[in-house]
């Protein structure tokens, strides 16, 4: 039965990857804040926070600046967060590893394909998706962050050789409890 699992679960990673737009060797295009179409922002709702506060959530906005309707997949293959503390990376978790293809030993075969919807976005409309910091990065240590959110613009080539929008970077601050 274990075997099944896993040869199931290697099947659906499979499948996946095989359905992804952005082949996994790609090499990524300098990042822009905006393409013809479509402009990105990332803020958080507040700039401050405690030790083990949950979630810490970033909210990047998409807004349609072009003539016809874009629609982005929700894949969470063609985002990539970036989180620093004082010019470091912070350790960043299974699943950001797993969405990254930094495998570690050890790791599991946990990481499923999910749904993937389109977010059909009109001309001047915007829409806005949230993301839990805390699920991509290990941010348990008090200090000053900053984050910044790259989507690959998928009203450019299917080959993964587009431009990637980079959002602005919000900063935040991460505290200790208070004594």
């Amino acid at each position: 039965m274990a075997t099944f699992r896993i040869f199931a679960v290697f099947v659906g990673a499979a499948v996946a990857l095989a359905s992804c737009s952005i082949p996994v060797a790609a090499q990524p295009s300098p990042a822009s804040n905006q393409s013809g179409s479509t402009s990105v922002r990332v803020e958080l709702p507040k700039d401050r926070f405690t030790v083990g506060e949950k979630p810490i959530r970033a909210v990047m906005t998409i807004r349609n600046i072009g003539q016809h309707e874009v629609c982005f997949l929700t894949d969470r293959s063609l985002y990539r967060i970036h989180v620093t503390r004082k010019d470091i990376e912070p350790s960043k978790t299974q699943l950001h590893r797993h969405l990254r293809g930094e495998f570690r030993p050890g790791d599991g075969l946990e990481l499923m394909p999910g749904p993937v919807d389109c977010r059909p976005i009109a001309p001047g409309s915007l829409d806005s998706l949230k993301y839990d910091l805390m699920e991509y990065y290990d941010l348990s240590a008090p200090g000053d962050y900053s984050v910044y959110i790259e989507i690959y613009d998928q009203s450019g080539p299917k080959d993964g050789s587009g431009l990637w929008l980079r959002t602005n970077t919000a900063h935040f601050k991460i505290e200790a409890h208070a004594q």
